[in-house]
């Protein structure tokens, strides 16, 4: 991600940080249930949240996994910092600042990696994927939630009258699911719906060895 896509987006968050959780708290709270529980993370298991936003997901891990967050946006980060301290949320280890698109973690690091509703909002998802694979255990698995192009004309109503949000936090609806998974060049072990209308769309990838 170039600096000014960078500037972009984390001031875009900073403006929208303070309501987010209004707009998009419950609303996809079932999404997010959802890729916790198809990550399987076993007692122990070192679990990467890509995106993490302002921690509305972190309450749900159980507590015997080990958390760490990252996101590009400071006021994102400061929202998810305080409901930790908050909550108590011990499985937390860290939550940093950090572009997806370049990692500062090393090669297999983490036993699953998350991506929740963001691959959408930056301007190369096939590099987020990239570097997710990169970090995770091979084996391990990639978990991913994301609205993807639908053909549901209730939905492209909902997204007409849903155009000024999406603007604002630099959401894009017209992603290929079908592209999307041959970018990712790994075994698909499920794709689910989730959400009010089937929303979003969650899949599950079996990360394999790097050639």
């Amino acid at each position: 991600m170039t600096m000014n896509e960078e500037v972009a987006l984390s001031k875009a968050y900073a403006f929208f940080a303070p309501v987010y959780d209004v707009f998009f708290g419950k609303v996809l709270e079932h999404g997010r249930r959802s890729a916790i529980a198809l990550a399987e993370p076993d007692p122990g298991a070192h679990i990467l949240e890509v995106g993490v936003g302002t921690g509305l997901s972190l309450a749900s891990y159980p507590p015997h996994a080990r958390v760490t967050g990252i996101d590009l946006s400071p006021a994102m980060l400061a929202k998810a910092r305080a409901r930790v301290a908050r909550r108590r949320l011990r499985h937390v280890e860290a939550l940093l600042s950090m572009d997806a698109t370049d990692m500062a973690f090393e090669d297999g690091s983490f036993d699953a990696v998350i991506c929740m509703y963001m691959v959408s909002v930056v301007p190369d998802p096939r590099r987020v994927l990239e570097e997710m694979r990169r970090v995770c255990k091979p084996g391990g698995k990639l978990v991913v939630v994301n609205h993807f192009q639908t053909e549901s004309k209730l939905v492209q109503v909902a997204e007409f009258f849903l155009k000024p949000l999406h603007y604002l936090v630099r959401f894009r609806n017209d992603l290929n699911l079908e592209a999307f998974m041959a970018t990712a060049q790994l075994p698909v072990e499920s794709v689910q719906h989730a959400n009010l209308m089937n929303y979003s769309t969650v899949l599950v990838f079996r990360n394999a060895p790097q050639a």
